[in-house]
């Protein structure tokens, strides 16, 4: 994976980053995944918080067992990570599961474990790393919504919901920084990808692809890895198309209908095979 990560990047991302450690949440597979190991060939410390090993190991990737939707949880592992490896400098907050069902049909269950998983624990890890970084004036938090926070699709309320939150989340941080903390060079960053290519939603399957194009891991990894290298707060739209999303909103109903039904928006989840379990998959 090493060699493979230098063929993409160059010489210029094997250096090492000025940073204590990064924190990846959900950093065991996907995107998550692929960032840490990233980080990790540059010489950075990078802390995964899951409920399952990461796939791959690497000398600079530490692991620890969390479930991030658990606010005592997070708590009680945060500690420990400070403790040992002192604050964070960057964190990635990056945990989403998705259920793929209708509102009638997701349990409570289901519903609550998507907004905690997508949303919550974002709140959660903000609240034990940011204190850290406000005091030194110091830090990047990069947050991982979707496409798809702009837009409401059938089979995924609970997911667009807990996205839309989480682009709102990031907006209020970084005014919250500016003007009541007067932390400006904390950055903040957010990420707002299409489909990708990672197993979140294997089976979906849209009519046109050349218009909504499905990403792979390191189309979404490099604009992360840019951000961080310049210590510059970024807003990410991947790929092309998600430039466009913000903008529906402002037209008729009708004419959203009709962009939702062009693009196979409405039915892409009927032909979904995602897992429907209780861990937390990664982005």
């Amino acid at each position: 994976m090493g060699s493979l990560l230098q063929n993409f990047y160059g010489v210029v991302y094997t250096r090492a980053l000025c940073v204590s450690s990064v924190v990846v949440t959900g950093g065991s597979g996907g995107v998550g995944g692929l960032l840490a190991e990233t980080l990790a060939i540059r010489n950075v410390t990078v802390i995964i918080l899951d409920v399952k090993p990461p796939e791959n190991e690497h000398v600079n990737i530490e692991y620890f067992k969390c479930d991030v939707s658990n606010y005592e949880e997070v708590q009680r592992v945060g500690k420990e990570i400070i403790e040992e490896f002192g604050n964070p400098t960057i964190l990635v907050n990056n945990a989403a599961i998705v259920r793929g069902k209708t509102i009638l049909e997701g349990s409570v269950r289901d519903i609550t474990d998507t907004i905690n998983t997508n949303l919550l624990s974002s709140f959660w890890t903000t609240k034990v790393f940011l204190p850290d970084m406000i005091e030194n004036n110091h830090g990047h938090i990069v947050t991982v919504a979707s496409s798809i926070g702009f837009s409401g699709l059938p089979q995924l309320a609970d997911y667009c919901a807990s996205k839309a939150a989480l682009i709102s989340f990031h907006e209020s941080l970084r005014y919250e920084l500016d003007t009541r903390y007067n932390a400006k060079q904390v950055r903040t960053t957010l990420l707002c990808p299409g489909e990708i290519d990672t197993g979140l939603f294997d089976g979906v399957e849209f009519p046109f692809p050349f218009i909504t194009p499905r990403l792979a891991p390191l189309d979404v990894v490099k604009p992360i890895i840019t951000a961080l290298d310049k210590n510059e707060g970024h807003v990410i739209f991947k790929p092309y198309f998600v430039y466009l999303m913000p903008l529906l909103r402002f037209l008729p109903s009708f004419i959203q209908d009709l962009v939702h039904k062009f693009s196979g928006a409405n039915d892409g989840m009927k032909t979904w095979r995602g897992k429907q379990n209780d861990s937390k998959k990664d982005q």
